[in-house]
């Protein structure tokens, strides 16, 4: 029985890394052929702000297969429906000078829009206290692949590189962990430094 049981796991295991290896292909693919060159047409559109951080446009395979085993287990999906769900496996950064970051956002959330992609969800984070920006969900129509489009300034740039590594850190500790207040007062002290673009927090949520 016990031997049943760890062949099983081991089958499960192996079935598990091939729709790892078979979603990376694929979202390559599409960030490849069609979501990167989009979103290139769409910046040259404006010399007033700039894709940022372009190399990081896809997440590591390790941070995948982390994702897609912790929502096997946690929520009893196939890899395939992990991977489906997964709402940054393809992401992008544009970044804007302050007195133009409002109109410019607004304005390229509707690029997007005609180069075909459906937004899913915008979320403004301009109100909070550990993270300032725009984060933003786009479905490609083709394929219903997900990709994320964030919209900073160079100051909330700077803030989110500056604290990514106690984000990370947050991400996986308890909430009871003794680490946990340090880390969010530092990102509170970084983050209170960030101007708030005129007019960011006019910019609606979606949905």
């Amino acid at each position: 029985m016990a031997r049943a049981l760890e062949y099983r796991a081991t089958v499960e295991a192996v079935g598990r890394a091939y729709a790892i290896d078979k979603g990376c292909a694929r979202v390559r693919e599409i960030e490849e052929k069609t979501v990167t060159p989009a979103m290139r047409r769409i910046e040259a559109e404006d010399p007033d702000r700039h894709l940022t951080g372009l190399d990081h446009r896809l997440k590591g395979k390790d941070r995948l297969a982390e994702k897609i085993e912790s929502d096997v287990r946690k929520w009893g999906v196939t890899a395939e429906q992990a991977f489906a769900n997964i709402k940054d496996a393809i992401r992008y950064t544009i970044e804007y000078p302050d007195d133009r970051y409002t109109d410019g956002v607004l304005m390229d959330c509707q690029r997007i829009e005609d180069a075909g992609f459906e937004l899913a969800e915008r979320r403004n984070s301009w109100d909070g206290d550990q993270y300032k920006g725009i984060n933003s969900r786009w479905r490609v129509s083709e394929n219903d692949q997900l990709f994320e489009v964030q919209f900073h300034t160079r100051a909330s740039f700077e803030a989110k590189q500056q604290t990514h590594a106690a984000y990370e850190q947050l991400r996986t500790l308890p909430e009871d962990h003794e680490d946990i207040h340090r880390l969010r007062d530092y990102q509170r002290e970084i983050t209170a430094k960030v101007p708030v673009p005129p007019s960011a927090l006019d910019i609606p949520n979606y949905p």
